[in-house]
């Protein structure tokens, strides 16, 4: 056996420490283990990044914004890139406060929300003709 060295430091001595390579406490770790035991999962693939279009449309009241931004929604509704329950219209000034189009509740079957006006009467539906 090999004497120990001993390192100064501003307390004393400190004698130095036997270190065993990274690589070999691993293997002591793992020594038992079934090499081939549970095959790993691959990782799921990264999402796909998502972009939101914002296309500004002015209106003199936030009643004549709220119908063209409902008339919007509702004219591209059938292209599934379009996410008409979530169309919202926000003043010029505060962008950060925002009115909801549509009331976008869920519908009790999986699937669509409502896509009647926010302040509708009666039951939510996924379609504004029924």
């Amino acid at each position: 056996m090999s004497p120990v060295r001993a390192l100064r430091s501003i307390g004393g001595t400190i004698p130095e420490k036997r270190r065993t390579p990274p690589n070999r406490i691993a293997d002591r770790v793992f020594e038992g283990l079934p090499r081939d035991g549970v095959p790993v999962s691959p990782e799921p693939p990264a999402p796909a990044p998502r972009y939101v279009i914002q296309l500004p449309a002015t209106s003199a009241d936030l009643a004549g914004a709220v119908d063209l931004a409902y008339a919007l929604a509702r004219s591209l509704g059938f292209l599934p890139q379009v996410d008409a329950e979530a169309a919202t219209v926000c003043a010029e000034d505060t962008p950060h406060v925002r009115h909801r189009v549509c009331c976008g509740r869920p519908l009790p079957a999986p699937g669509p929300r409502c896509l009647l006006r926010t302040d509708h009467d009666g039951p939510c539906a996924p379609d504004p003709t029924a």
